[in-house]
Order: C-alpha cells, then structure tokens, then sequence
C-alpha cells in the first residue's frame, strides 16, 4: 500500500514537495486507523493474558477448595456412621443394664426368700410342734 501511495503522489513542480490529494489523505487516516487498531490489538492481547492468569488462579483456589469439601464431606459422613454406632452401642448397654438391674433384683428377692427360710427353726409354721419333741 505504501508503495502504491508513492506512484500516487503528485508534486509540487516548484518546491518539489509532495501534493495532498484526497486519496493520500485518505489513506495516511487509514495507515493511523491501523496503527491504533494494532495499539488497541496489543492492549487487548495483555488485558487477556491478564484475566487468563486470574481464571486460572480462581480455578486452582476452586479445585483447592472443592478437594476440601470432599475432604470434610468424608469425615462428617464418617462421625455420622460413627455417631450412629455410638447411639446403638448405647442403647444396647441400656438394655443389658436394664436385664442386669432385673437379674439382680431377682437374685437378691431368692436370696432373702432363702435367707430367711434357714433362719425359721420351723419352716412348717409356729403354731405347729414336731413329733416327738417335749410338751411343756
């Protein structure tokens, strides 16, 4: 395009200066126009590079963040399975408390009963006198 603007020129017989003519005019906007589109091209290259960066920063601290929520998802579903354990082991002592309190009052109930059937001296009743023994 420069080379073609040259042919276009038109001098200036006496001071041998290039003439201004509307093409040339036109095409000096055109070569300023590209010139600021390569600035505003560069601009916007740096301004992608920067957000690229950034995205990817955001989607490391994501990932980051996502492994820890796995991580504490694990380890709560882990303390519920280990709660509900502790809830059955619990319940389960309760009961054989509640079969060993049982057992107990029912041991000492025989106890007593036998206790105080050896210490009756007549386990048929005192009113009653065994056969042989002296009248008084």
């Amino acid at each position: 395009l420069a080379q073609e603007a040259s042919k276009a020129r038109i001098t200036d017989r006496s001071s041998g200066q290039p003439v201004p003519t509307a093409a040339m005019s036109e095409f000096h906007a055109l070569l300023e126009n590209i010139d600021n589109f390569k600035g505003l091209l560069v601009k916007h290259e740096e301004v992608i590079h920067q957000k690229k960066v950034v995205l990817q920063e955001k989607k490391k601290i994501a990932a980051d963040m996502q492994a820890e929520i796995d991580e504490l998802t694990k380890e709560f579903d882990g303390m519920e399975h280990r709660k509900q354990e502790l809830e059955k082991t619990i319940e389960e002592a309760e009961k054989a408390y509640s079969r060993i309190t049982q057992s107990t009052q029912t041991l000492q109930a025989v106890i007593q009963q036998e206790f105080h059937r050896f210490q009756d001296p007549n386990p048929l009743g005192s009113s009653t006198k065994l056969a042989g023994s002296p009248k008084s």
